[in-house]
């Protein structure tokens, strides 16, 4: 970890460099006159979960204009916006540590987003993000927190090219997890409110050729806990190289063969390489529907004497469907392996699923809602490994919204949530129920 800082500067470095370079760079492609969907995440989906619930603050739908055309033929800043969010919860939580005897507290969160975005990845020429999404916790009793840090930071950014045949888009982003945060996404079953400092970085691109389109993408990511949490660090590299094509028969299809490969190393475990060849395709039925999937067979071997080499199915896919103008669905599904970070010597199989519903209610208000289920199977990795633990974990999340405009440029939110976490395993330490109610206000200039 004494390694980190050095690696940290000399990246910022290289990526303001590279800054007022892409631009130019990306004359040097070969031009599309279509618009090309490039299948990349965007990163105003987390930075906008400036609050404890997690709720997101609709967007105002103009944006400050850019500079004008450079001398390379495009904007350089296109559709420049600026945004400032901030919040302010009171959250009642029935088992702040998430341990089988259950501690009730009440904390009030107080949050501070600042995001700015130029350009879009859909359309020819560079573009840019940057977010900030910052939190404080204030319990009513000291004694509640159990020593955790009250302050929660995460930074994000992104910057990328579209060419028109060639797109290439680098993300990085920090996460100071001080194991206090509540939202949907940061329920983790293993570790559960244990704290860290969270690390990613990931390049991805991909070309367009005569048949198809070739996809590449590689990455590193780092979690590196606090002392005295009980858990090590644990580090992941990877790489995935696919080729993607759209068959005659099947013009709304998009079929093809990737492999992703990379290793896991654990403290406190061995380090693990894996091979993951797959089958991938999707649909596209107009803007509505939409239908996503991976099926894999993965390899996975373990650098130890006496360890066991593990064969698994492997698989992840989603489908999103906006049923009419005011109701939204969304499907996830997947199951994986990884090391665990609690039981030495060993990996888990998890299959999950997911849903969530949007529904526009009369009113101006939104409900959004979410249930969840993963079951976790351990199993031995190395030579005497063995606790046979089988977790089951679900969820529940319910939010009403209701937008606020207080001016023309400030408008806001408030909102009402409740979320429910359960984990049930065959082994009693490991068991947790949590139920988390609260209140929010928000408002975005």
């Amino acid at each position: 970890m004494f390694m980190f800082p050095r690696l940290t500067s000399r990246f910022l470095f290289v990526l303001l460099f590279l800054v007022p370079v892409i631009p130019a760079w990306s004359q040097m492609v070969e031009e599309d006159n279509g618009l090309v969907a490039s299948g990349l995440d965007s990163v105003l989906a987390s930075a906008e979960q400036a609050s404890a619930g997690g709720g997101r603050l609709r967007q105002p739908a103009s944006g400050a204009p850019g500079l004008e055309d450079s001398a390379l033929g495009f904007v350089l800043f296109p559709d420049l916006k600026f945004d400032l969010i901030g919040s302010t919860s009171y959250i009642f939580d029935s088992n702040t540590t998430q341990s089988p005897i259950a501690n009730s507290t009440s904390v009030f969160a107080f949050g501070l987003a600042a995001i700015a975005k130029s350009g879009d990845e859909k359309n020819r020429g560079a573009y840019y993000s940057l977010d900030y999404n910052g939190q404080a916790f204030l319990y009513t009793d000291s004694a509640d927190d159990f020593g955790r840090d009250p302050y929660e930071h995460y930074f994000s950014g992104l910057v990328g090219v579209n060419g028109g045949k060639t797109r290439l888009r680098l993300d990085v982003d920090y996460h100071r997890n001080n194991g206090n945060s509540i939202q949907w996404d940061n329920i983790q079953r293993e570790t559960r409110r244990a704290a860290s400092h969270d690390y990613n970085f990931t390049l991805s691109g991909s070309r367009d050729l005569h048949r198809g389109d070739l996809l590449f993408s590689t990455g590193y990511a780092l979690r590196d806990f606090d002392p005295g949490t009980g858990f090590g660090d644990g580090e992941n590299t990877f790489g995935d190289l696919s080729y993607m094509t759209t068959p005659s028969f099947a013009p709304k299809s998009t079929v093809g063969l990737g492999v992703r490969f990379g290793s896991d190393d654990y403290d406190g475990q061995s380090s693990q390489d894996y091979t993951t060849p797959s089958l991938r395709w999707g649909y596209r039925l107009s803007g509505k529907t939409s239908i996503h999937n991976s099926l894999g067979y993965e390899f996975r071997s373990i650098d130890a004497p006496g360890s066991v080499e593990s064969e698994n199915v492997v698989y992840n896919g989603s489908i999103n469907w906006a049923a009419t103008s005011k109701t939204g669905f969304a499907l996830n599904y997947y199951r994986n392996v990884l090391p665990s970070y609690v039981l030495t010597g060993e990996d888990s199989t998890n299959t999950g699923i997911s849903l969530q519903m949007q529904n526009d209610l009369p009113g101006l208000f939104a409900l959004t809602s979410r249930i969840g289920y993963e079951n976790a199977e351990y199993f031995a990795g190395s030579a005497g490994a063995s606790s046979d633990r089988d977790d089951n974990f679900a969820r529940l999340s319910l939010e009403l919204t209701h937008p606020l405009v207080i001016t023309e440029r400030i408008h806001g939110q408030w909102a009402v949530f409740y979320n429910y976490n359960q984990n049930d395993s065959n082994q009693a330490a490991f068991e947790f129920e949590q139920s988390i109610t609260g209140i929010r206000f928000s408002l975005l200039y």
